[in-house]
């Protein structure tokens, strides 16, 4: 995926360094030590299919949609976003974005611990007012629209905090946590009557999804098959593919295939590799093969695509 700009003059707003692997595993690109807090500037236009992988992360996200139409989905949720809108996704929540529509599409993603808003562990901010939100398994995600004074209210508190964090004045770190304090605090009473009647529910699914994909990031360039991805989480061939079909739909080697296209166009676009080798290190079985899956997914030659990359 795109690198951040070495060059860019916006302060610590970061811009493309929406990795998925970095993602899925929660290496989010904080600020600094100390303020676990980042604002993330994503051009759906430099991915893939115009989609951002499938991932999850243990920090919260807030994202706006700032040009064209951007579908997030989770498991059980569908929500297309226009420009203006706003989302937030839970932690822990297995989730992917696709841009659609003819219109070029761009985002701005806000990630933050927890405890950037708590404070102390079981302090009344986290027990009262963090805690019930992020705990709630029913609240995977929370579409906010510019419909009303309260939600334009909240949409225009993250806008300002992008604004802080780009222009960097001083204090901006307080106004940040007290910005995103005032979204919380709108979510907060927002979703009262959600988790007020929440069921118990059972996650084990989505646990099983999360290892399965880690296993798949950290073999992909070997030869692994369904009985080998399934017993990463302890399940069997048959209920490995049932469970990737309920919760992302789509079978385990489409996942996998997928990843190592993924893996092979950053390898492409960053490296000097020949297309033999990316196809060598992606585990793809036979150089015309990855081709034609490649160009099939992207609609260029892999050649093509690097070359494309470098001008």
């Amino acid at each position: 995926m795109p690198a951040a700009s070495d060059g860019d003059e916006r302060g610590m707003l970061l811009h493309n360094c929406f990795h998925t692997d970095d993602m899925s595993h929660d290496h989010i690109p904080y600020a600094q030590a100390g303020f676990p807090y980042a604002c993330i500037e994503t051009d759906m236009e430099e991915y893939p299919n115009r989609c951002v992988a499938w991932h999850w992360h243990t920090s919260c996200e807030i994202v706006t949609v700032t040009k064209g139409e951007v579908k997030l989905f989770t498991p059980d949720l569908e929500v297309l976003m226009h420009a203006g809108d706003l989302v937030y996704v839970n932690t822990g929540v297995l989730h992917t974005y696709l841009a659609v529509g003819t219109e070029k599409a761009s985002q701005c993603a806000h990630l933050f611990h927890i405890d950037f808003l708590s404070g102390a562990f079981n302090s009344i901010f986290d027990e009262k007012y963090c805690q019930p939100v992020c705990r709630c398994s029913e609240l995977q995600a929370w579409h906010v629209r510019p419909d009303s004074r309260d939600h334009m209210a909240m949409i225009a508190a993250v806008m300002d905090a992008a604004r802080q964090m780009q222009l960097e004045p001083e204090g901006y770190e307080f106004e940040i946590r007290a910005l995103l304090g005032r979204f919380w605090l709108g979510l907060f009473k927002e979703t009262a009557a959600l988790r007020a009647n929440a069921p118990v529910r059972n996650n084990a699914d989505q646990e099983r999804i999360k290892q399965m994909i880690a296993f798949i990031e950290a073999h992909y360039p070997e030869t692994i098959t369904v009985q080998e991805i399934g017993a990463s989480a302890g399940i069997s061939p048959r209920e490995c593919t049932r469970c990737f079909q309920r919760c992302i739909h789509m079978t385990p080697i489409e996942y996998l295939t997928q990843h190592r296209l993924r893996e092979a166009a950053n390898m492409l676009a960053q490296t000097s590799k020949t297309v033999l080798q990316v196809s060598e290190d992606c585990g793809f079985s036979s150089p015309s093969y990855f081709s034609r899956v490649f160009r099939e997914k992207t609609g260029d030659t892999p050649k093509a695509y690097q070359k494309k990359a470098g001008d």
